[in-house]
Formats: structure tokens, C-alpha cells, sequence
């Protein structure tokens, strides 16, 4: 098999940089290499084609806001919570960049826990269930202060079906089945509400996850970040 010349290869390598240079110039944001999914917006104010409420953005991503326009950003590893105005904005891996722009940026409880054998309580069958979905002997247990999560898929693969069963652990009850939107489900949404220091799992193929709604869910109001729910 004949090889390509040297300078063939550069052309082809001087092509594609003009094409990468163009996508930039025509104020397209080139996606990361990794897709790394770390924000998650929680508003956009006025509404806008190109980015809405509950999108995953990956790092590197790059918004160009107006004058007077408003972009809310939740991260969902450092828990950074972010308020943006104007500007060109750029997604990081924990929080953003902004060019022309101002941000209020402070810290939510996003990834508040207990343990999981307190919130089974003397449950065993309770205690079982939430080590059957990945929440052994030891390790944290999400507890949301919401009665209506947010539940994200970021950075795993979506599964084949996107139904979503969630399923009470500690008692007795009916299963809530709901169905994803690309990579996130907002129960508020549907109407539905969990119960306050209820314990629960939410299946989606094969991707599983136990948490607690906290005992005084529902008293105060949380932003997105804090009720999401990440498989």
C-alpha cells in the first residue's frame, strides 16, 4: 500500500485547522475531545434556540450572551452555582469563564450524604435494597432537599431505553415510571412529588442509584444543582 508524502499530510492537517478556524470565526463552539458534560444549566433568560433549561454542556463549550442576557450554571462536580450576565462564556471543568460579562458565583450543597445503614433505620430489606444498587456498607448516600429531583445521566452512556422506574426502598409503594429527555428528568416537570425522609432507587437500564429525600425537603426553596440526582 503506497503511503501518503509528507506534504500531502501537511495539506490534509493545514485543511482541517482552516475548517477548525472557520467553525471559530463563524462563533460556533467546538465541542471538548473528552465531552466531558460538567454544567448544568438551570435558566436562561430571555429563552434561546440554542440553550435551554436542564442541558448538559460540555467542557469547552462557548455561549455568547447579549447584553442584559441571563445564563444560570450549575456545576455538578465542584457544586459551583453561577449567575452570568452578558459576555462570551466558556464552560470549565468547575466553573466558567467570562469575557465582557458579569457573574455572581457561590457554593450549593449539591453532593450532601448520609449513611446508608442510618437512612435504612432497621429496615434490613431497606438495608439490602440500597446496597443492591450501589451504595454498599460505608459509602454516602445522596440526600436531596427536594421532594421533586433532578435526575442527570453525565457522564455514562445512555441506555438503549430510557424509562426511568423510581422506586420506594424503606415501605411499601407503587413504582413512579417516567421517561428521560436526552440526558436529564425534571420530576417537577411531571407534577409528581417524593416523600420527605422517604429512601429510594431510580433505575435506567442498567444505570442504578439510591438516595434519601431529607426529612425537611420542601421547607425552602433549592436551585437545580442542589436537587439533582447524578447516575
Amino acid at each position: 500500500m503506497q503511503m501518503p508524502r509528507p506534504a500531502a499530510c501537511f495539506g490534509w492537517l493545514r485543511r482541517c485547522c482552516g475548517a477548525l478556524a472557520c467553525l471559530l470565526i463563524a462563533g460556533i463552539a467546538v465541542p471538548a475531545a473528552a465531552q466531558e458534560l460538567t454544567a448544568i444549566v438551570e435558566s436562561v433568560d430571555p429563552p434561546r434556540a440554542d440553550v435551554g433549561a436542564l442541558d448538559l454542556l460540555a467542557e469547552g463549550t462557548v455561549i455568547e450572551l447579549k447584553a442584559g442576557e441571563k445564563l444560570v450554571l450549575g456545576y455538578l462536580i465542584s457544586c459551583a452555582h453561577e449567575e452570568i450576565t452578558g459576555g462570551k462564556v466558556t464552560i470549565g471543568a468547575a466553573a466558567s469563564t467570562v469575557e465582557g460579562g458579569g457573574v455572581a458565583r457561590g457554593q450549593v450543597a449539591c453532593d450532601g450524604t448520609i449513611d446508608p445503614a442510618s437512612a435504612a433505620g432497621s429496615n434490613e430489606a431497606a438495608a439490602v435494597a440500597i446496597r443492591s444498587v450501589g451504595a454498599p456498607t460505608g459509602a454516602g448516600l445522596r440526600n436531596v432537599p427536594s421532594v421533586q429531583p433532578v435526575f442527570v445521566i453525565s457522564d455514562k452512556p445512555l441506555p438503549a431505553e430510557s424509562s426511568l422506574v423510581i422506586q420506594r426502598l424503606d415501605r411499601e409503594e407503587s413504582p413512579i415510571r417516567v421517561s428521560l429527555y436526552d440526558r436529564t428528568m425534571d420530576l417537577r416537570a411531571t407534577g409528581m412529588k417524593l416523600t420527605p425522609g422517604g429512601v429510594y432507587s431510580a433505575v435506567c437500564g442498567d444505570l442504578k442509584v439510591a438516595f434519601k429525600i431529607a426529612d425537611n425537603a420542601g421547607v425552602k426553596p433549592v436551585v437545580t444543582l442542589e436537587r439533582t440526582v447524578r447516575f
